[in-house]
């Protein structure tokens, strides 16, 4: 049977050189192997999640018989687990859950290896009015920020 580690390094060679990026690679209890892969630009498409299912099957071969295998995309309300992530969201509206309980919500400016960067929404004190953003950025630490995901807008 395949390990979550193998699998990894096989998905790393796969997607090496390509607008496509690694989210998550696990091979889970009772033989289920699921994978996350998303892409620079863009939602990724099925034909690319075919084509690296495909790949995955050719490379690894008879190491898959014994294990489902489930490649698709890290989806939308989930939180960001890859600094490709916030870097695909960057100049994007994001809700931040704060390690205190809190949570924000405001444009993505930056992201470095110490925490992000966002312009914060900033609430309307008129009803039915839109929200507007801080005119000063707010610099948040990685070890204040319990999850980062996108923000979904209903229409």
């Amino acid at each position: 049977m395949i390990t979550t580690t193998q699998l990894e390094e096989v998905l790393q060679r796969q997607l090496a050189g390509t607008a496509r990026f690694l989210v998550s690679a696990e091979v889970r209890p009772g033989g289920k192997a699921v994978v996350e892969v998303d892409r620079e630009e863009g939602p990724i498409t099925l034909d690319e999640l075919t084509a690296i299912n495909k790949g995955l099957q050719a490379e690894l071969g008879e190491a898959l018989d014994d294990v489902e295998l489930q490649v698709g995309s890290p989806g939308l309300g989930r939180p960001f687990k890859v600094a490709q992530q916030f870097d695909k969201h960057l100049g994007k509206e994001v809700d931040v859950l704060l390690a205190d309980g809190g949570s924000l919500k405001g444009v993505l400016e930056a992201r470095d290896t110490a925490g992000i960067t966002l312009r914060v929404l900033l609430p309307s004190n008129v009803k039915g009015r839109a929200a507007k953003l801080s005119k000063e950025s707010t610099v948040i630490p990685f070890t204040g920020i319990k999850a980062v995901q996108a923000s979904i807008k209903l229409n």
